[in-house]
């Protein structure tokens, strides 16, 4: 069930960070202090400057000009201190300490779950979310400091002139704030039917991009423009609704401020006029009030950035409060291994509720020997893979790995002992060896890694610019398929476990490369347990077993010789495959 956060969890949750890390926004508390006072001496060195001017006390107004200059090379060096240690290392802790806490989350979510999404969506969930939540955080503080500093100089300074002032700068002040907080209300639900569109707008934007082609052929771009036009159309009907909300929101105090300010300067320039009141303590008093009405206009903005920006905040939380996590990765029972039989016991599985993809479904596979597994086109062959791998929980009954249940034991420790390799080659952006020994937890020897690479046909690794240097960057988007491929098969012979999943290890081979793969990988197959998912019936040939699976079913099960002798599905399979 979904859950909701009511406006108090969301504000204890918001300011949890503070709780997390206090020393980092205490910094930051001092640094936004100090920042916001600099503006109020200022207009105390201001006020002192032309009382003496007044009193026409040169000695003094000398002193007070030399103590100005030292204020300022002194503030100038807190700047210079702040900007290049302090301000740079509270917003890069504060943000990766709240990566760190979701991240860390992250791996300890459900697969089933993380399944429905894709990658995209994820990174920028997470990625939003934690940006945005610092920097509104961060914003918050900043602004807060701002406005009550400024609000207390302000009504300290009308307090001395009039206390009448005060109570109606109060009273004009909460006023302000209780129609701010409405009119943005309202605001919002336009600004997310505002969003909503654009998200619309950028899918048959990219349609148009995307099928290019398509649309030149069937003469279709005056269709697609016109959609498109829709969606700007109502972009600016909400804009339009928005600015009649947003309009008194932004002018209405900058206005009541600007006459606040008139009626004041004429209250005092009569006081002046009478000789109740310096003109010091004129400049004192509006010098404040320009303060507070640039403090006003600054959290006005920050009130309106923050309420657009906090549904990315929302969308992390919601994220990970409703996705069900992982409760058995380090707990339960250390994976202990003996036989490696392998015993799937009437899995049920779907990846959408009420829809079936594994249903009774039963298999055994033995310790030591290399199974297959052979399905028809879109039968959802890697399902059982990730289950084995335990990427993914299975909805009833029971999975047991070498007479171990698998949700009685410690995923942590089974993980060491299993290894799937998928479709997609498992690279990432680094080097060629942080690659290769990324899963193994001590050092290898040079000389070991040169047998691997040797091993797993990745000859390739020496002709790259920096060889087993190289930066293959985010996905080995410097490396071929192929090589990714023997770069992934390189991998598992390093972290050498003790089973083996492979789906469709050899896809993307051209034969020959097939054929050594092929004998490199049957020397990591001894006494392991090998299980091989494949379409290229020249990768499964060797195996002790062969599972040939239609809808669901075992059809066929027998080695590669007796299973061409039979005549059925698999020998059809072969038929197909001429090149074999």
């Amino acid at each position: 069930m979904k859950k909701e956060l009511n406006f108090w969890e969301k504000t204890k949750k918001f300011f949890s960070p503070i709780k997390w890390d206090k020393l980092v926004y205490f910094y930051g508390l001092i640094i936004y202090f100090v920042w916001w006072v600099d503006r109020i001496i200022h207009v105390l060195f201001l006020e002192r400057i032309i009382h003496y001017l007044e009193l026409r006390d040169v000695k003094m107004f000398k002193y007070i000009l030399i103590m100005y200059l030292i204020y300022i090379v002194f503030y100038l060096i807190i700047q210079v201190l702040t900007r290049k240690k302090w301000r740079t290392e509270i917003s890069d802790t504060a943000i990766k300490f709240i990566q760190n806490i979701y991240l860390k989350k992250f791996t300890n979510l459900n697969n089933n779950h993380i399944e429905k999404f894709w990658t995209w969506k994820l990174t920028a969930i997470i990625n939003n979310g934690i940006d945005r939540w610092w920097r509104l955080l961060d914003m918050f503080i900043n602004q807060s400091i701002n406005v009550l500093i400024s609000f207390i100089f302000t009504g300290y300074m009308l307090y001395k002139s009039n206390d009448i002032f005060l109570i109606g700068f109060i009273g004009v002040y909460l006023l302000f704030y209780i129609v701010s907080y409405y009119l943005n209300m309202w605001a919002i639900k336009y600004r997310r039917k505002r969003r909503d569109n654009a998200n619309y707008h950028t899918k048959n934007l990219v349609k148009v991009i995307m099928n290019k082609q398509e649309i030149l052929q069937s003469d279709k771009i005056s269709h697609e423009l016109e959609i498109l036009d829709g969606y700007k159309n109502k972009e600016i009907f909400y804009n339009k609704k928005m600015s009649n909300f947003l309009q008194p929101l932004f002018e209405g105090p900058n206005i009541i401020l600007s006459l606040l300010i008139l009626v004041l300067i004429g209250y005092l320039w009569n006081s002046y006029l009478l000789e109740e009141i310096t003109l010091s303590t004129i400049v004192w008093i509006v010098s404040a009030l320009i303060i507070m009405k640039w403090s006003v206009e600054k959290w006005i903005m920050f009130f309106k950035d923050f309420t657009k920006e906090f549904v990315d905040i929302e969308k992390l939380w919601e994220f990970f409060d409703n996705s069900p996590k992982i409760n058995w990765y380090k707990s339960w029972d250390i994976f202990k291994y003996k036989w490696w039989n392998i015993s799937l016991k009437n899995i049920w599985y779907s990846y959408i509720k009420g829809k079936k993809i594994l249903d009774d479904f039963s298999i055994d596979i033995k310790w030591w020997k290399i199974t297959a597994f052979v399905w028809d086109s879109w039968s959802w062959k890697s399902t059982i893979a990730k289950l084995i791998w335990w990427y993914i929980q299975h909805d009833k009954w029971d999975l047991v790995i070498d007479n171990q249940n698998i949700k009685d034991i410690s995923l942590k420790s089974y993980y060491k002992n299993i290894w799937y390799l998928t479709q997609e080659p498992s690279v990432f952006d680094g080097t060629v060896l942080e690659n290769l020994t990324y899963s193994v937890e001590s050092n290898v020897d040079n000389s070991f890694v040169k047998e691997i690479i040797d091993m797993s046909k990745c000859e390739f690794i020496y002709d790259l610019p920096n060889g087993i240097d190289t930066e293959i960057w985010e996905r080995g988007v410097k490396l071929s398929w192929w090589q990714r491929q023997r770069l992934a098969i390189a991998k598992i012979m390093i972290k050498n476990p003790k089973i083996i999943i492979l789906d469709e290890p050899t896809s993307a081979l051209d034969s020959f490369s097939e054929d050594k793969i092929t004998k490199a990988m049957n020397n990591l197959f001894k006494w392991r347990t090998v299980i091989v998912i494949a379409h290229r019936l020249q990768t499964v040939k060797n195996a002790s077993n062969i599972f040939v699976i239609n809808d669901w079913k075992i059809v066929e099960n027998w080695t590669h010789e007796e299973l061409i002798n039979k005549w059925w599905k698999y020998f059809k399979m072969l038929e197909l495959q001429s090149w074999f």
